[in-house]
């Protein structure tokens, strides 16, 4: 049995060899349709199929801020709140809060600004994090004044103190302020998903030092992370948590406890906004995967008929039907393996470039990991991909008729009269395949079309921009911080090439600051207030940005600390607060650091535009802007103007805010045209690799359709010559040929649209202001599959234009 197996892949071989235009045909489309599969299968695995890399990561959740009357629900919460979901649950095995650090570390080598979370008590036992060194943060260092102690990351411990295993008691100048070292973490601590003012996972830890006061409800600026206690679920927390939340509200009226709260896995939170469109393109390589073995198959039936005469000789000589089909699915299965292994590399040489191409959006340190799972699929997509195409010829070859395919093979007349239904079959699902991932790719690209046509608010053109923070050891009050942006600005401004300058606390596409206001002569109750977001800016930020004012004037130099207080809000502000009238003269209270009772009145001054904060496919909210001299903050992002390239002035405007503190590291240096960009990443990644796929498509079921009629014209050569020979003129013979060709076309088409009409509702959430089942688009699809088809057949028709009547009837 051994010895017959390895002759029969010997002669498979062989007879691979012997048929190289059908081998490298088959070999180019398996190999471009498995690696796709692996790639994006890959994509699935790393992110929806492989749990995130903590203990036991099914019973961590994070717990978000709902508020019922905006009805937004990834909000986040406040010190306080978490202590008394923390001290109230028993679904909970622990809760602890974060948020965003960002500070510069000085004295070790350059300025760095260091990607950094503040913690809470607690937060490395609910990971189940242990110190390589030293040890976490005690309770009584989450107190005010004893929370100047950090914990390292193992890489960053690696990469910039190389390792030293004296770290630990170690002085670090972070923000101009002296912190300990008291610890450096072991390798296998992930960082959770950075919040988004932070690009890269964080590498160090300090404390949350605030207290637990019933007054700072409203100051909802962390995240929280649980853990639930043995037993209890997910549900079962939720509702428990939500009772807390309720007992909250009526305890606490007056400070705004009008949130419910919301439990979610951390895995599905971080992984679970990637699911459609992943499932979107996994169902997209099969079908490239099914377009190529119908090719393939398509090639396999065309070559087995040729080899009729070849079977019927075997069998006349004692091969009996298993040995037959046998040696049809060796063949098979080498193409369908050898196709893999090519594939495999493919998607190992593309996959930096998926990865680099998706870094915007992937979740921080979940790459495209080619593991032992991966291999296995892709192993055993070839093996049923084998099975798929080969299956067909090897039960065509079986049920030969032995007199007529040697009548046939003497005489050379072809196949039967239903020898090629099955191909037919395999050209129309071909087709019909390809309508429904290029009207898929369709719809993507004219919903990307919508997007970027939405008007922004803004113009991302020539902007760049860049973030600053001043350490409160060297600013410690606003009015230096204001002296030092005034010179940033006048700095900025002198440079050549720099038309205007300006600088926000919280970037479009962003992060976002979003705060309860009071209206006056609203009648508003307290814990009612509206949500608004909040802009800190310099007067010349709307400028800057190119955001057109609407009414009133803009923030101006005098509007100062000194100054009577003011406000411009937006037109949806202005429309929803004030309605029916000018909002010009109104006045809004804004929380501030202080008893509500000194909070200031501000006067509206000045109406400009929305501008798109959540996203370009979102709604605009009400929007305020406020003087930062009036509301000094630490953290701003400068935005600049510029006349020509934007980041050809990176290099100036650093050294102009270095040339002013050489201790200040700028961040997160990037174009307003790379933040839209990024904004719309998700969609734009799956329109590319849709339309990568669709593509391939598309040119698969071209080329089935070619070879369909191209084998169709040759087998039928005896017939054109009869049919010329009896007065058949070449444009009939040429009619004839397209006219079978667009039937298949046409019942593919007919099939792929009705299809389509369903496959595409399924991606309705990444589509923008077109239907799933746009008509427009399904037309100019349809039309182009079409004009595809009429290609594919003329090529090979219009070979019986140049046909001499003799020689066809003389063909075999």
């Amino acid at each position: 049995m051994p010895n017959s197996l390895s002759r029969d892949i010997v002669y498979a071989v062989r007879m691979l060899v012997k048929s190289p235009v059908v081998t490298v045909a088959a070999l180019i489309s398996l190999a471009l349709a498995i690696g796709a599969n692996t790639l994006i299968f890959s994509a699935v695995n790393s992110i929806l199929l492989t749990p995130l890399p903590f203990a036991d990561p099914g019973r961590l959740v994070l717990i978000w801020g709902h508020d019922r009357q905006a009805g937004t629900s990834r909000d986040q919460v406040s010190f306080t709140d978490a202590e008394d979901l923390r001290r109230q649950s028993r679904s909970l095995a622990g809760l602890s809060v974060f948020m965003d650090w960002m500070p510069v570390l000085t004295g070790e080598g350059e300025p760095e600004r260091i990607p950094a979370m503040q913690v809470g008590d607690g937060y490395f036992e609910i990971l189940r994090a242990r110190p390589l060194l030293g040890r976490v943060f005690r309770p009584e260092e989450q107190e005010d004044g004893k929370d100047y102690v950090v914990v390292l990351s193992h890489g960053l411990w690696q990469r910039r103190f190389g390792g030293d295993p004296a770290i630990v008691g170690r002085k670090l100048t972070l923000n101009g302020r002296p912190y300990t070292v008291v610890g450096v973490m072991a390798p296998e601590l992930r960082p959770l998903p950075s919040p988004s003012l932070i690009d890269r996972p964080a590498e160090l830890y300090r404390p949350v030092a605030e207290p637990y006061d019933d007054k700072q409800r409203t100051s909802r600026h962390l995240r929280a992370i649980a853990r639930l206690a043995p037993g209890a679920t997910i549900e079962g927390a939720q509702t428990e948590l939500s009772a807390i939340a309720a007992r909250l509200a009526a305890a606490f009226p007056d400070q705004d406890w009008k949130r419910d709260v919301r439990v979610a896995s951390l895995q599905e939170d971080t992984v679970g906004p990637m699911r459609p469109a992943l499932v979107i393109l996994l169902g997209a390589v099969v079908a490239v995967l099914l377009i190529a073995c119908a090719n393939i198959g398509n090639l396999l039936l065309a070559r087995a008929t040729t080899r009729e005469r070849e079977v019927a000789i075997r069998t006349t000589v004692g091969a009996s039907r298993g040995l037959i089909t046998r040696q049809f699915l060796i063949e098979s299965g080498l193409l369908s393996l050898t196709g893999g292994a090519i594939g495999t590399l493919l998607a190992v040489s593309g996959r930096r470039a998926v990865e680099a191409f998706g870094a915007s959006f992937l979740p921080a340190g979940r790459g495209l990991e080619l593991d032992l799972r991966v291999f296995a699929f892709t192993a055993a997509l070839s093996i049923v991909a084998g099975l798929v195409f080969g299956a067909a010829p090897a039960l065509r070859a079986t049920r030969t008729n032995l007199g007529l395919a040697l009548k046939e093979g003497s005489q050379g007349s072809g196949e039967g009269p239903d020898r090629g239904r099955l191909r037919n079959l395999l050209v129309i699902g071909e087709v019909a395949m390809a309508l429904v991932l290029v009207a898929c790719a369709g719809l993507l690209v004219r919903s990307m079309a919508r997007l970027y046509a939405v008007d922004s608010g803004f113009e991302p053109e020539n902007r760049l921009t860049m973030n600053v923070w001043l350490p409160s050891a060297r600013y410690p009050n606003g009015a230096e911080q204001t002296a030092f942006y005034d010179r940033v600005l006048a700095e900025v401004e002198a440079l050549p090439g720099v038309v205007s300058a300006g600088m926000v606390s919280t970037l479009p596409l962003g992060s976002f600051d979003q705060v309860s206001i009071g209206v006056e002569g609203s009648g508003v109750p307290a814990g009612q207030e509206p949500n608004v977001d909040r802009y800190v800016v310099t007067p010349g930020y709307t400028a800057a940005m190119g955001i057109r004012r609407v009414a009133g004037r803009g923030l101006a130099a005098t509007d100062r600390e000194s100054a009577p207080p003011v406000v411009v809000v937006s037109e949806t502000m202005a429309r929803r607060l004030w309605p029916g009238r000018s909002a010009l003269g109104g006045r809004v209270q804004i929380p501030e650091f202080r008893p509500r009772a000194e909070w200031p009145w501000r006067t509206v001054v000045g109406i400009v535009k929305d501008v798109k904060q959540y996203g370009l496919d979102r709604e605009s909210t009400p929007q305020m802007y406020l003087p930062q001299a009036q509301v000094p903050t630490s953290y701003m992002t400068l935005v600049v103007q510029t006349a020509g390239d934007p980041l050809s002035l990176a290099a100036p405007v650093r050294a102009a805010i270095l040339k002013l503190d050489p201790d200040e590291a700028v961040f997160d240096v990037r174009t307003m045209e790379e933040v839209v960009a990024g904004s719309v990443a998700l969609r734009r990644f799956s329109m590319l690799l849709l339309g990568c796929f669709a593509g391939l498509a598309l040119v698969l079921a071209a080329v089935g359709i070619y070879g369909v009629m191209s084998y169709s014209v040759v087998q039928r050569t005896r017939e054109m010559g009869v049919r010329m020979a009896f007065g058949a003129q070449r444009a009939d013979l040429l009619l004839l040929i397209l006219g079978r060709g667009m039937t298949l076309a046409g019942f593919g088409l007919a099939i792929g649209l009705l299809t389509s009409l369903g496959a595409t509702r399924l991606m309705s959430s990444l589509l923008f202001q077109v239907s799933p089942h746009d008509p427009s688009t399904l037309a100019a699809i349809t039309l182009l599959l079409a004009t595809m088809a009429l290609a594919a057949c003329y090529l090979p028709a219009a070979r019986t234009m140049d046909l001499d009547p003799l020689e066809a009837l003389r063909h075999e």
